[in-house]
Formats: structure tokens, C-alpha cells, sequence
């Protein structure tokens, strides 16, 4: 049969998806369903909480950067608009 013949008897209010669609779709429910039971398991792991004891101060740069200048303080006056 042909191409032609194939759109002829193709009618758009006719298609449905069938089991085939319903499979892919549940496949894809669960799927998601256990990432998201895994990714909670991981985030329960971590302790997010952090004291500022443990906060460390900057690492200082690289050998041979240029030095980093603070930026200019901007100016008393009002800004130009």
C-alpha cells in the first residue's frame, strides 16, 4: 500500500493511545517516584547546618595573580540617571 493510501485512511479522530502508551507513562510515574523516594533519602543524610566556628576565611590567590583592589566606593552624591 502506498503513502497515499495510508493518509486516506488515517483519521486523526480515531487514534488512541492504547496499552502500549499506558505502559510508557506508568514506566515513567515510577521511575520518578523512586528518584524522588532516592533523592530524599540522600538530602536526609546531610547536615546542613553549619556554626560560624567553622567558618574558614578566604583562600588567599594564586601565585603570580595581580592583586585584587577592593572596588571604588561610589560617590555622596546622588546618581545620574
Amino acid at each position: 500500500m502506498d503513502r497515499a493510501g495510508l493518509y486516506a485512511a488515517f483519521d486523526p479522530n480515531e487514534v488512541r493511545p492504547g496499552v502500549l502508551g499506558l505502559v510508557v507513562v506508568l514506566a515513567l510515574v515510577v521511575a520518578t517516584a523512586l528518584l524522588l523516594y532516592s533523592f530524599t533519602r540522600q538530602l536526609k543524610k546531610i547536615d546542613f547546618e553549619e556554626s560560624p566556628d567553622d567558618a574558614r576565611p578566604p583562600a588567599p590567590p594564586p601565585a603570580g595573580s595581580p592583586p585584587v583592589e577592593p572596588p571604588p566606593a561610589p560617590p555622596d552624591g546622588p546618581r545620574p540617571t
